[in-house]
């Protein structure tokens, strides 16, 4: 019998138990939300990688800014502090283009490309994990140093971030 009466018990006690850190989670990300309003558009994380990546935080970074003659110069970023536009059935957009500009160490505008990229994302959720790669292929650019400027349009918060990369084409 005293089995069964605590058997009863722990049923009648799950649902609130289990709400409770459901509630608790609900009320941390409402924060965390409000937080992220305040931030602006910012990148959380921009590297150097060897390839593609292949979805958020899953990348191998290279180890150096240094690239040979015709290697592919692929960079990761992580945005941050990004708008989501409401669609319709319960779904979110997020919405990103993005310029690119190359410049030689003498400050030479090497290349100017409005919308250069775009990276779209539709969820059910206002997602906070977002990442993109912009992959060049610079064949034959000669060997030297070299800044990378890209600026993040994001077309769903109506805002722009711009960051910098500098890196070294090596000699043959």
């Amino acid at each position: 019998m005293r089995i069964a009466l605590a058997f009863l018990t722990v049923l009648a006690l799950s649902p609130a138990a289990h709400s409770a850190p459901i509630d608790a989670l609900t009320k941390a990300e409402t924060k965390t939300y409000e937080a992220w309003g305040k931030l602006g558009l910012t990148e959380r994380l921009v590297t150097f990688v060897t390839a593609p990546s292949t979805g958020y935080g899953i990348y191998q970074e290279k180890q150096s800014s240094i690239f040979k003659p015709g290697e592919k110069v692929i960079t990761y970023v992580e945005p941050i502090g990004f708008g989501w536009k409401e669609l319709p059935h319960d779904m979110y957009e997020l919405n990103f283009v993005s310029d690119l500009k190359i410049k030689a160490a003498n400050g030479e505008v090497m290349l100017d490309q409005k919308a250069f990229s775009t990276n779209v994302l539709q969820s059910h959720n206002a997602n906070m994990e977002f990442s993109m790669d912009f992959t060049l292929t610079l064949t034959g650019a000669p060997a030297g140093k070299y800044t990378l400027t890209y600026t993040i349009h994001d077309m769903s918060g109506d805002q722009t971030s711009t960051f910098d990369q500098e890196f070294t084409i090596a000699a043959n």
